[in-house]
């Protein structure tokens, strides 16, 4: 009988019981893709009315001319030529956008910890400047800082750091509307261009939303609502800082971890949440790193889908350390797919995949794909070819995404339970073989 065939009717139904209500809750995470993108028609739509309108009544005096000639059959070229400007444009916007988080945070009282544009970064530690290629995915850029020292007496410095980056964008896009006025059809093509991508740069990040995750804006007004929120951030600042300098999460002070236990857990406070649950584990106290996931767990429906899918792989990882049922396992190897796919070099999904290779049987791993792909109780016909991937080519991965990963201490944890796990099955493999001799 093929593996296909022993999976039966109760199987399938058990699967949608724990699948369904995963997939709803990503449903209503997809609202925030749709205000993104009336956002930017609003903007466009803003911009594309304004402007004739205000020539019309001579306010702006130019004229709308091709940025350079080009030839009748050559036309359609200024497209792409388009495309290629903005995608230039968007760089642009980028670094001033994280230097708009420095400039602001240096004087708020922050100081420099890294800035990364795409996958280049500049790292200070000990003093000195260094540079690293690190690819974070779903992000074109970052600036991380050291907070300044949490004082309850106090107001935290919060509002200009998390809103400078946006604010840079929106002071050089006015900065550049003079260029309008030059007497060059391509110098007003550039500013239109520049102008547009940093309004929306800086209305997206200002103006308070959740795409995945959520904006600048989103956690300055979290901070405005809430003390705790304030030094939510602080923590998150603080952990992120000493682990960059290679600290590990069981060496982070317990003072450092603590927040408030009765209340929901939000976007800023999660990050804490999922540190102390990282410790518990490295100190092998795991009922209380279960009861951290748990905790996390509660708040699911109201945090962004992007901390969610975090959350929700932890999960996965506990049940496969934990024998959980084939049929949960594939419920959260579903709804995981473009995590695990859109990530597949990142760190913590590698630790995933190889406890999903190491600890499952070959069978076990074709049962968890059929449950994963059937659709309305019904399996698939045949399941797509597949390259073969062992539990090794997973971990020469690791070593490899390890020596890229930004936070040291964060690097640390994931290499750290994986050798464990590695370490604990070869020992498993040596005892039976010695058993069997």
């Amino acid at each position: 009988m093929s593996v296909r065939e022993s999976i039966g009717t109760e199987q399938i139904e058990r699967y949608n019981e724990f699948v369904t209500p995963l997939k709803k809750r990503r449903k209503k995470n997809g609202k925030a893709t749709l205000i993104f993108f009336l956002v930017c028609v609003v903007i466009g739509a803003v911009i594309g009315f304004c402007g004739p309108l205000l020539m019309d009544k001579g306010v702006l005096k130019f004229n709308i001319r091709p940025p350079f000639a080009l030839k009748e059959q050559f036309l359609l070229l200024y497209l792409p030529l388009l495309f290629i400007l903005y995608y230039i444009v968007c760089t642009l916007h980028t670094i001033i956008h994280e230097a708009g988080h420095l400039v602001f945070g240096l004087l708020s009282g922050y100081r420099f910890l890294s800035f990364r544009v795409f996958s280049f970064t500049i790292v200070k530690k000990d003093g000195k400047f260094s540079y690293k290629k690190i690819k974070v995915p779903g992000t074109m850029g970052q600036c991380l800082m050291i907070p300044p020292e949490w004082n309850e007496e106090k107001h935290y410095p919060y509002v200009w750091f998390n809103l400078g980056g946006g604010m840079f964008n929106l002071i050089f896009s006015a900065l550049s509307v003079p260029l309008f006025f030059l007497h060059s059809p391509l110098w007003a093509w550039i500013a239109g261009v520049f102008i547009f991508a940093g309004v929306i740069f800086g209305v997206c990040n200002v103006l308070p939303m959740t795409m995945g995750i959520p904006n600048d804006g989103k956690n300055c007004l979290l901070c405005a609502k809430e003390k705790k929120n304030q030094k939510a951030l602080y923590l998150q600042l603080k952990i992120n800082a000493m682990m960059s300098e290679g600290v590990m999460p069981d060496e982070i002070p317990e003072e450092l971890l603590k927040v408030d236990e009765e209340d929901s857990i939000n976007a800023l406070t999660l990050y804490v949440h999922l540190i102390k649950c990282y410790k518990r584990i490295l100190e092998g106290k795991p009922e209380e790193a279960e009861a951290c996931l748990n905790k996390m767990e509660q708040s699911l429906d109201t945090l962004p889908a992007g901390f969610a899918n975090a959350v929700d792989a932890e999960r996965l990882y506990f049940l496969l350390q934990n024998n959980g049922s084939p049929e949960e396992i594939a419920a959260y190897y579903a709804v995981l797919q473009p995590v695990l796919i859109q990530q597949a070099k990142d760190l913590s999904v590698l630790r995933i995949k190889y406890f999903y290779y190491r600890l499952l049987s070959e069978e076990d791993r074709e049962r968890i794909e059929w449950l994963s792909r059937s659709k309305k109780g019904k399996l698939p016909k045949r399941l797509p070819k597949q390259k073969p991937v062992t539990a090794d080519g997973i971990y020469e991965e690791m070593e490899k995404a390890y020596k890229k990963f930004p936070v040291i201490g964060e690097a640390e944890f994931y290499m750290t339970v994986v050798r464990r796990l590695k370490e604990r099955m070869q020992s498993e493999t040596s005892e039976d073989s010695a058993v069997s001799e």
